[in-house]
């Protein structure tokens, strides 16, 4: 049973069926709703509400999640989660649950299950780290003179001094041994007793899941001179989402793509452009035309990660071009860099 185009499948084990026999399978893809995820954890895939008739073994469940395992280390951080599909109040609270494989390089996870409900993989954020112990030592040194012999040299006349070094020492507590040098200096060593303290410290760091998430751009128009730009969580029950959700307008430009950290959101930048735009006005809803990850990161879809921009034309301008070619880079994206490209014409418009 493969339903791919909304990111899951379902494999039935060879054996828990005899030819005769049938499975029903009722499955709901849901890209919104009241949700309550363990803390400390991001939610990574579509949540879908599965139920199935009686088995006699369990059914082996693929889902999707928009997470690179590029880095195969990451692979620990990820964790299937589940909720009652009916529950007394909102929101429907998930719980993490033992199993699971998410193997390298894919982005697909897997689990068998006998019992169904409401089924998401989540991604863990945050990790501590033990860093040992730190000890500090207080010490005081004594300074152990030493014998020298210094000469001076004048200009016309020479002279010569001499000079015995004396010997000075320090003591700071524990027990004093008294030594002879061959010219019978005695110094004084020291053996010091430490005072050393220690304490537990303790990290928090970033698992690397936020920073490996994969979203997801759609460029369509819904109508020639209305473009609009959609982003979401590289999912394929969202992507569908959107293109139900919009299914009459001209389909443009799609790409994924990942935030490069220090920036949290993705900006459309309207600037000079390199071939003529005469006649042309290309004009965002909102300025500064940027969609937040945060935003993204919500589950769902809603108007906050959609950005429309309009496309004007003066036909009654002599010098007007007769075909505009707009380009608009996306700043805040790791590379490789992204640009939509509108190509518009003026009988597109008119």
């Amino acid at each position: 049973m493969n339903w791919e185009e909304y990111g899951l499948r379902i494999k039935v084990p060879e054996g828990s069926l005899s030819a005769s026999e049938t499975v029903e399978v009722s499955v709901l893809a849901l890209v919104g709703g009241h949700f309550k995820f363990p803390d400390n954890t991001r939610l990574v895939s579509a949540v879908y509400a599965i139920s199935t008739s009686p088995l006699l073994k369990s059914l082996r469940i693929e889902m999707q999640h928009c997470i690179d395992l590029s880095d195969p280390s990451l692979s620990k951080y990820l964790k299937f989660a589940v909720a009652p599909v009916h529950t007394a109040s909102l929101p429907y609270q998930f719980s993490l649950i033992e199993g699971g494989e998410f193997p390298a390089y894919q982005r697909y996870g897997s689990i068998e299950r006998s019992k169904f409900c409401q089924l998401a993989i989540v991604g863990e954020e945050e990790e501590e780290n033990g860093g040992g112990r730190n000890g500090e030592e207080d010490e005081d040194s004594g300074d152990e003179g030493g014998k020298g012999k210094g000469q001076t040299t004048g200009g016309e006349g020479q002279g010569a001094g001499g000079q015995e070094g004396g010997a000075g020492g320090g003591v700071a507590g524990g027990n004093e041994d008294e030594k002879d040098d061959e010219n019978g200096t005695i110094a004084l060593e020291s053996c010091d007793q430490s005072n050393t303290s220690s304490s537990l410290i303790v990290s928090i760091h970033s698992t690397g899941i936020r920073e490996a998430t994969v979203y997801y751009g759609q460029v369509f128009y819904e109508k020639a001179d209305k473009m609009r730009f959609a982003a979401t969580k590289d999912l394929n029950a969202l992507i569908e989402f959107i293109r139900k959700e919009y299914c009459q307008p001209e389909m443009g430009q799609a790409f994924k793509f990942q935030f490069d950290a220090p920036f949290g959101c993705v900006e459309l930048v309207f600037g000079p452009q390199d071939k003529p735009i005469t006649g042309w006005t290309v004009s965002p809803e909102i300025e500064p035309c940027q969609i937040e990850q945060g935003d993204l990161d919500d589950f769902g879809h809603h108007s906050s990660t959609i950005r429309l921009v309009s496309i004007y034309a003066d036909s009654s301008h002599p010098d007007t071009v007769h075909v505009l070619k707009y380009a608009i880079p996306l700043k805040g994206l790791r590379k490789p860099s992204r640009t939509i490209n509108i190509n518009r014409s003026l009988k597109d418009i008119l």
